[in-house]
């Protein structure tokens, strides 16, 4: 029965091995292909310019409203209700800026370099799409399970040399966590962990409702989102800028 026994034990590592090497067998283009494929395709993506996402975010114990607002090449606004008081933060294209209630702010403020570096660092568009063309390196690093979830873990090595971790889940391709690592600040060297879950569709388009992020292993932020807009059609670059400026002038 002991023989019988072991002999079922290494049947069932034998096809374990073989499920994981067959996994790996796919390159890291065609899990790409496979990702595009299933969150609406790459060149739909490409026709999307702005988008506007609404709902409530959780941080340091307190559940608030929250809009964020992005627009290519690497515009960002985000803004959350507390207590009647509002929460920004934005980066117009060069610069960041906010406004924190949190520290007794009311008024608008800029951000120092090292702040607005890391809003800089932050594109509009996935940076999957034409990585080849941005200067990317990208490479299967082979399998890991996250919270449960077999993944693909795929490894991007920026123009600029920043690395980041992408974890693919197996049976949807789509990304279920991004790792990268913090580089300034008093988390400096940490690894912050996003996680992303409820990919519905959004005009065609699959994106993930819920989002988490984790520095040290900490949550920091949780979102979820209850409405999802592409493309509108009053937001531009003024409404990124800081107040009293206007950066889409300066361009015109």
């Amino acid at each position: 029965m002991k023989n019988v026994t072991q002999f079922f034990s290494i049947l069932m590592l034998s096809f374990l091995s073989i499920a994981t090497i067959q996994a790996q067998d796919l390159s890291v283009d065609e899990i790409l292909a496979n990702y595009f494929e299933n969150i609406g395709g790459e060149e739909a993506w490409k026709k999307i310019e702005s988008m506007t996402m609404t709902g409530n975010s959780s941080a340091q114990g307190m559940t608030m409203p929250i809009t964020i607002k992005t627009m290519a090449p690497a515009y960002f606004k985000m803004e959350m209700d507390f207590q009647g008081k509002s929460f920004v933060q934005a980066f117009d294209g060069e610069s960041a800026w906010m406004i924190n209630p949190f520290m007794g702010g009311t008024e608008p403020t800029k951000m120092d370099e090292e702040q607005s570096k890391q809003f800089k660092k932050q594109k509009f568009q996935d940076e999957f799409i034409d990585y080849k063309e941005k200067g990317h390196q990208v490479e299967l690093s082979g399998m890991e399970e996250v919270d449960g979830t077999e993944t693909y873990k795929v490894k991007m090595t920026k123009k600029d040399g920043d690395v980041v971790f992408y974890f693919f889940d197996t049976e949807n391709f789509v990304p279920i966590m991004v790792r990268a690592f913090v580089d300034s600040g008093p988390a400096k060297g940490q690894s912050s962990e996003t996680f992303m879950s409820d990919y519905q569709e959004v005009d065609g388009l699959m994106v993930a409702h819920t989002t988490e992020q984790k520095v040290g292993g900490t949550t920091m932020f949780s979102m979820t989102a209850e409405q999802i807009n592409f493309n509108s059609k009053d937001l531009d670059a003024s409404e990124f800028s800081f107040p009293g400026e206007d950066k889409s002038e300066e361009k015109n």
